[in-house]
């Protein structure tokens, strides 16, 4: 059984961001949980914790405990530490779908997985957190298939370079690994401090 949020836009009321529209979709911005409300002096400590919320909520599909670990392995990592939890990130089979366009919500790219709709070089995904390597085929057997809905979604974001995708068969493929500079996030903060919070 897939599990979700609750509520998909109460994580915003969360954050302490003067504009809390996790994923910049502009017909939510009237919403309750995304108007702004009166700031309040943050402590350092919650600066921090608003950072790396920010960035967790923004893939809700990820465990606490998860990114606690793809946060460890990437202070380890030789490359910059955001630059490797971004590849990590980004190149998990549930991050990939909702970067081409051809869903909506993180929430809709989990539920085609667990369906058995998304497959792997011809092999069906076992996991929303499965790792597509580089060159690797990721194809969608959509039963209905909405083109307005795409190409609303495609105006609100746009497909990264590191993806290309195929609309007549549905597939995308993962040119090379993902980094921090190259990657889109609606809500702006300082992402190469989110290492500090686990230290």
């Amino acid at each position: 059984m897939t599990k979700r949020l609750s509520s998909k836009y109460s994580v915003c009321k969360k954050l302490k961001s003067p504009y809390k529209n996790l994923w910049g979709i502009k017909k939510k911005d009237f919403c309750r949980s995304v108007t702004t409300k009166k700031r309040k002096r943050l402590t350092p400590f919650s600066r921090l914790l608003n950072i790396k919320q920010s960035l967790k909520f923004f893939y809700s599909n990820i465990s606490e405990n998860s990114f606690k670990r793809f946060i460890k392995f990437s202070i380890k990592s030789p490359s910059k530490t955001i630059d490797k939890l971004c590849s990590i990130i980004e190149t998990r089979v549930d991050t990939i779908i909702y970067r081409s366009c051809l869903v909506k919500s993180f929430q809709e790219a989990r539920q085609l997985i667990n369906h058995g709709f998304v497959y792997i070089n011809g092999f069906p995904a076992s996991h929303p957190d499965k790792k597509v390597n580089k060159s690797d085929i990721v194809t969608i057997k959509f039963k209905f298939f909405d083109k307005d809905i795409f190409l609303k979604t495609l105006l609100s974001r746009s497909i990264p370079n590191h993806l290309e995708l195929d609309l007549t068969n549905f597939s995308i493929v993962l040119l090379w690994d993902s980094n921090f500079k190259n990657t889109y996030y609606p809500i702006k903060e300082k992402y190469t401090d989110i290492s500090r919070y686990y230290k």
